[in-house]
């Protein structure tokens, strides 16, 4: 996943003819980065190889605005972000090895300002941090199989677990996202070889459970009656989640639709009270027809944000629409994905996109889905009690992370 690409002031001074909605103003010296908005967009401009560009981070003030990069915060290609109220945690980019830092902004509707950094190592692969309150918060280092306990206001190191005793045949168990449940982090174990690919022969969902106050690990608990694997990519906090009784649902990857040997993918859930998984409740949806589509099938699930009563909206990869580059196929599809009647059901009007968009966010009862398609691209928002599809921001970039404040 090494990429190398420096982005020049001179390709800068371009990206106004690669925006559809960009134009050029001036820009006084004293607004903020990110610029005025409330809605904050990662806008990512892929090269042709669709494994390097150059990524930034904008704020909008409403959709059906232009979207202008001129004060624009340029961050690494395709850094993820983290996002708790203000707060925007912005990580090093994994694709092309640059700055290793993870910096803390705090936003308004003026933009961004920088109040904390925190050095990591080169190596470590930080996405995300979950948030416990505001004096702790857990940060997994997917390369290292570890993950730090820091002050997420100052970024400051407090405590460290080492998970290397739950890897499977290497060093790093690949911890990725969580969610906090009574006290306890339920922390997901991606569990992947050096294909960044689930092992051939430990096909399963393992999960640790972490005492947040003590910060140490309780145990791993494991479901390996379907066969599924990769719970949860490491910056998608939607991919596990509680439904309103707090059962915890994690959405399970597999091999991300690129080997047609092996395409299970869907859900396992440890019920509420519980720190064991209920496998009368995991769900393998590689076998159920997508309704809308002509017979395809869920190969993996991309990402996914709960909607409510045990519907789940996401995107899920189809092997019919595989390309030869999986940087640039648009192989993705929207959904909406029912728990309760295992049904999935295509979201006609959100275009097919490839990986560098896909980002779900809710806000106000819509759900927003950023798509990059073929012949129209941008955000899209669903309004799950009607059914509406409307095209609310046309972009020609990738959108790589979504949110509304």
């Amino acid at each position: 996943m090494k990429k190398t690409l420096l982005f020049s002031a001179a390709a800068l001074s371009g990206m106004t003819l690669i925006l559809a909605a960009c134009d050029k103003e001036e820009t006084d010296s004293n607004n903020l980065p990110g610029g005025k908005g409330h809605i904050l967009i990662e806008s990512t401009i892929k090269n042709d190889d669709g494994a390097s560009g150059a990524s930034y981070l904008v704020q909008v003030e409403d959709f059906g605005k232009e979207i202008k990069l001129d004060n624009a915060l340029q961050v690494g290609f395709s850094s993820t972000i983290s996002t708790y109220g203000n707060d925007v945690y912005v990580f090093p980019s994994e694709m092309i090895r640059s700055n290793q830092e993870i910096v803390r902004y705090v936003r308004s509707e003026e933009g961004l300002t920088r109040v904390a950094a925190m050095q990591i190592t080169p190596g470590s692969s930080p996405y995300s941090l979950i948030k416990a309150s505001d004096s702790k918060g857990f940060i997994p280092l997917y390369g290292l199989g570890k993950v730090i306990v820091v002050d997420p206001m100052t970024l400051e190191p407090l405590n460290e677990i080492d998970l290397a005793q739950f890897a499977h045949s290497d060093q790093s168990a690949d911890p990725a996202m969580g969610i906090i449940r009574d006290g306890k982090l339920f922390l997901t174990l991606d569990q992947v070889g050096p294909t960044w690919m689930p092992f051939e022969d430990y096909r399963q969902v393992d999960v640790v459970v972490i005492d947040v106050n003590a910060c140490k690990v309780d145990k791993m608990i494991s479901e390996t009656t379907t066969g599924l694997s990769f719970p949860t990519r490491p910056f998608l906090p939607g991919m596990i989640f509680m439904n309103e009784s707090n059962d915890i649902y994690i959405a399970c990857c597999g091999n991300f639709g690129y080997d047609k040997t092996y395409v299970k993918n869907g859900f396992v859930c440890i019920p509420a009270g519980s720190t064991e998984f209920d496998t009368s409740r995991s769900w393998d949806l590689s076998g159920t027809v997508i309704e809308g589509t002509d017979g395809y099938k869920p190969a993996s699930i991309y990402n996914s944000l709960y909607i409510g009563n045990g519907k789940v909206a996401a995107f899920v990869a189809c092997t019919e629409l595989n390309g030869d580059n999986p940087y640039t196929s648009h192989n993705s599809i929207a959904v909406v994905i029912d728990l309760n009647n295992k049904t999935v059901k295509r979201i006609q009007g959100i275009p097919d996109t490839d990986p560098h968009s896909g980002s779900i966010c809710e806000f106000n009862g819509k759900f927003y889905f950023s798509a990059y398609g073929v012949n129209a691209s941008g955000v899209f928002s669903y309004d799950p009690a009607t059914g509406a599809v409307e095209h609310v921001l046309e972009c020609n970039t990738d959108i790589s992370y979504l949110h509304i404040f």
